[in-house]
């Protein structure tokens, strides 16, 4: 199974390299989006971490080995990130000659100019980059937590400016950052029951479905809280970012997203005896992220006002190259976690059962 993958994702690494001297801009609206859609798992299991961290709880102990193999994904998606980042001035539209700007634009580029916009991310780096080697660790100091996940969420929010926002520079929204938190946690946690539901008792299942309902009831709220405070708000360029989403094929694409994410997910979670279902858990799942893969398509591809032909082939495989190698190294850590985890079991017991004859 692991060959296969590794052949598909070497095939699917050609197909982008003939993109590369194909169609450079192309290749780098198709890199980025695929980065950003697999992206949002590690980013999201990390803020899993997070909370786990501030919280507690016998769902979070039995299930960290799978967070962390998650969350060490996320210096592969920094890697990836490289490429756009190198090829920003092909992806951005702010950074085309001043005088050929819409004047809405021109007010922002105090903050969207080059140099600031690389030492940004260089910060994001080093924030989620440190974040994920840090609760990656056998043990963290509980206090840590919580400036943790202040540094998570601010370096979430100007992402979403920066990356998402920004390849459209006329539009603005406060709640985007928010919006883009649930939807990685969210998304996250569905990947985290897909691959390890059965090897969670049922109880932990549970309470893991229980936050990921939460979760997607959470995106839902920002979701709709931003589209109400543009529309009602009569305002065009905000307007405009809703109406080349509700326009042409994005328009089914759009509301079949919102199914499969969320309104499936919704009904299926809402039985309890089901919910500690592990065959049950890992459609939903599924489904889920079925439904976020056709939500971030949505989201971004609208983005570049022309589709040339060549995304008919770089776009897929974009999204195999990247999701399969992130694959290989999730399967890898996660392999690893388990037999620590349960070397880590074993030794407790024998440990316990040892004080019991002592």
């Amino acid at each position: 199974m692991r060959r296969a993958i590794m052949i598909i994702v070497i095939v699917a690494l050609a197909v982008c390299l003939l993109g590369v001297a194909i169609d450079l801009r192309s290749f780098l609206q198709a890199w980025l989006v695929a980065t950003l859609t697999w992206g949002m798992l590690p980013l999201g299991a990390v803020a899993v971490l997070l909370i786990h961290g501030l919280t507690g709880g016998a769902w979070g102990n039995e299930s960290r080995y799978l967070w962390q193999a998650l969350a060490s994904t996320t210096h592969l998606f920094l890697l990836a990130m490289l490429v756009p980042l190198l090829g920003m001035s092909w992806l951005m539209p702010w950074t085309a000659p001043v005088e050929t700007l819409p004047e809405v634009v021109r007010h922002k580029l105090l903050y969207l100019n080059m140099p600031f916009f690389v030492i940004r991310n260089l910060l994001y780096a080093l924030i989620w980059g440190g974040l994920a080697w840090w609760l990656c660790q056998p043990r963290q100091h509980r206090r840590a937590h919580a400036p943790g996940a202040i540094l998570w969420v601010l370096a979430f929010t100007f992402f979403g400016f920066d990356w998402f926002m920004s390849l459209e520079p006329k539009f603005y929204s406060d709640v985007f950052g928010l919006e883009l938190m649930t939807l990685a946690v969210s998304s996250a946690m569905a990947l985290g029951l897909l691959l390890c539901a059965p090897m969670l008792r049922p109880a932990i299942r549970s309470d893991i479905a229980n936050l990921w309902l939460g979760m997607l009831l959470g995106w839902a709220f920002m979701a709709f809280s931003q589209l109400i405070i543009i529309w009602s708000g009569n305002m065009p360029h905000e307007i405009g970012w809703y109406l080349q989403r509700t326009s042409g094929s994005w328009r089914p694409i759009g509301r079949l997203a919102f199914a499969l994410f969320l309104f499936v997910p919704f009904l299926m979670l809402l039985s309890s005896s089901l919910k500690r279902r592990a065959s049950w858990l890992q459609v939903t799942a599924a489904i889920c992220l079925v439904g976020h893969v056709l939500h971030m398509q949505w989201m971004l591809w609208p983005a570049f006002s022309k589709w040339p032909a060549n995304q008919a082939w770089l776009g897929p495989a974009a999204l195999i190259a990247v999701g399969g190698l992130g694959y290989l190294w999730l399967s890898r850590a996660l392999s690893t976690n388990l037999n620590r985890n349960l070397s880590e079991n074993l030794t407790g017991r024998a440990i316990e059962q040892g004080g019991r004859h002592g």
